[in-house]
């Protein structure tokens, strides 16, 4: 059996509907990671054979081991002992995080001692975001680079913030749920539209709405969101899927299937 996994939502355009017409039609089953993502390669291509939504297996107890390292640098220590929300990625337009730094602005400024934004993560976008922020003059958000391990940071902050244009379907965001953490999230597509719901796993708030995405920090700092430890579990519960134990149960349900046509 021949199986291709679509790691990403492909923008399909003349030449690749051909390419994929010819090669990825002969594979007997393709899997994608989100429903969306499915829809839009049947939309596109001539596919008989089976297309399956599976969960990627990104989930292990390495991960956890991974988040217990301790953080050497001293001043990035401290950066946690104030309220903390972390994000992660690479500086790119896709990641959205000017949306974050105009969110933090937007929040009142007698909050802002209380509280310290983290990004983990380099790219295209760095010199672009840094100098918003020496704009706004925020000294609460702190651009740490990439990270070989950023675990860790994610561990040690209070909240996870994704304001990802799109995402498929967002590894990060299930580490961080993980790791019991929880998610504020974009109402973005694929993955977040199809793993988060707000106020039952997460909180969400209009994606290119930064003071939709203020007002949210503003109600955490207050302590006006009351059902915080609910949020959590329930994401915890849906993180359980894109475990490598759950993935190999469902390849093992395929193949075994498989070998009785």
């Amino acid at each position: 059996n021949i199986v291709n996994s679509i790691q990403g939502l492909p923008k399909f355009n003349l030449i690749r509907k051909i390419i994929w017409n010819i090669f990825y039609s002969k594979a007997d089953y393709i899997f994608t990671m989100t429903e969306i993502t499915k829809k839009n390669i049947l939309e596109n291509i001539n596919y008989k054979k089976k297309i399956l939504k599976i969960d990627n297996p990104i989930i292990s107890r390495k991960l956890r081991k991974l988040s217990m390292e301790k953080i050497d640098d001293n001043e990035e220590r401290k950066i946690f002992n104030k309220t903390t929300f972390c994000a992660v990625g690479r500086l790119t337009k896709q990641k959205n995080f000017i949306e974050i730094i105009k969110a933090v602005n937007n929040t009142p400024k007698e909050l802002h001692s209380k509280f310290n934004v983290v990004i983990i993560g380099s790219g295209e976008d760095y010199i672009k975001i840094k100098k918003l922020i020496e704009k706004y003059k925020l000294i609460n958000i702190f651009l740490l680079g990439f990270k070989k391990n950023p675990y860790p940071y994610i561990k040690n902050s209070d909240y996870f913030i994704s304001s990802s244009l799109w995402e498929e379907p967002g590894h990060a965001l299930l580490e961080a749920g993980y790791l019991n953490k929880l998610i504020i999230s974009s109402n973005c597509p694929n993955g977040p539209r199809e793993i988060l719901i707000n106020n039952l796993n997460s909180i969400k708030y209009d994606l290119n709405n930064y003071k939709d995405l203020a007002q949210i920090i503003n109600k955490i700092l207050k302590t006006k969101i009351k059902n915080q430890f609910q949020l959590k579990l329930n994401m915890k519960k849906i993180v359980k899927n894109y475990t490598m134990f759950r993935f190999s149960k469902k390849l093992q349900g395929i193949i075994d299937q498989s070998s009785q046509i």
